[in-house]
């Protein structure tokens, strides 16, 4: 399961009236995740719940980023069984203001190919190790001492 954190006002908080708007009305419209058809609350309001708002959200950050749906992130989470795909643990969600998910994709700095889903701590690890298998093999090494 994905846990998502809404980051934008719900919909019961939005204020815009129709009434300031030249036709003073709104026009129905598919919601841009689910295609159903919705009233909205402002002419730029593009989905029909929060629900909706947060995986539309959610997929153009992922695809912005990582050139990856939403969909394909759920994929990798189930083929991975929810699990980091290192240590194992379910993963946690750092700051529930900022974050959205408990496990983050990994990816490669110079080609941009997503390896896997990772918690924050082995995802950070694999940065503080400048992602060299190089450093991280004398790390291990060092832990044997």
């Amino acid at each position: 399961m994905v846990t998502m954190v809404n980051c934008n006002k719900v919909k019961a908080m939005q204020t815009a009236s129709a009434d300031k708007y030249p036709n003073g009305y709104f026009k129905e419209k598919p919601c841009r995740c689910c295609k159903i058809n919705f009233l909205p609350k402002a002419p730029s309001e593009l989905y029909c719940n929060d629900v909706c708002k947060d995986k539309g959200i959610m997929n153009a950050y992922l695809l912005r980023n990582y050139k990856i749906t939403f969909r394909t992130y759920r994929l990798m989470l189930e083929d991975q069984g929810g699990l980091c795909k290192i240590c194992g643990s379910e993963g946690f969600v750092m700051n529930k203001d900022r974050h959205k998910m408990k496990l983050v994709i990994d990816h490669c700095h110079k080609t941009g190919r997503v390896r896997g889903l990772l918690c924050h701590n082995c995802n950070r690890a694999l940065g503080l190790f400048k992602d060299s298998s190089a450093v991280l093999s004398k790390a291990i090494d060092y832990l044997k001492v």
